[in-house]
């Protein structure tokens, strides 16, 4: 025998069976409160809430013209800006969300929605805010990008093939 056979003695066949794998590794969904949160019908209902405080507010306070304290010009400016920067974010937003992961782009891209609702309360403070809505719109435009691209990667992450249609009718029927 040579020097390295005695140090290191020849070892047990390995077993052809496979280890063993924990339920979580299996994709078994734990017990409980946990594991009712983590069911994909919830995660959607919650993301349908998302979009139903954020953009949701957006579209009646936008519909009603911040609430009719907003001159047209002004409202329409902001609303310019917007969609201004929402088309050229929402170009990049796909690799930003890779990057960033789905979590952090949706708290980032629902971060704007209270800026722009904020701006429209504050012209009740201060007439001449109308500068503030402008720019809260173009804000809001970057958000805006970053939070309709996360719910579209979790639309289609969260359900199974034959479930999409299910789990995508329970989000617009929240929003």
């Amino acid at each position: 025998m040579s020097d390295i056979e005695k140090e290191h003695p020849p070892t047990e066949p390995t077993p052809t069976h496979e280890p063993s794998v924990s339920s979580h590794e299996k994709g078994v969904r734990p017990g409980g409160l946990k594991g009712w949160y983590q069911h994909p019908v919830v995660q959607v209902c919650m993301l349908g809430f998302v979009a139903f405080m954020g953009p949701g507010l957006f579209n009646a306070l936008n519909g009603l013209g911040g609430g009719g304290r907003v001159d047209q010009k002004t409202s329409a400016n902001g609303n310019a800006a917007l969609y201004a920067t929402f088309s050229v974010t929402a170009f990049f937003a796909g690799s930003i969300n890779n990057v960033l992961g789905p979590r952090l782009t949706l708290l980032l891209g629902s971060a704007g929605y209270s800026l722009y609702i904020g701006s429209y309360l504050a012209t009740n403070l201060h007439d001449n805010a109308g500068w503030f809505i402008i720019f809260a719109g173009a804000i809001l435009g970057v958000c805006a990008g970053l939070l309709w691209t996360a719910q579209g990667s979790l639309m289609l992450a969260y359900p199974t093939e034959q479930d999409k249609g299910k789990y995508i009718a329970i989000f617009w029927g929240i929003f």
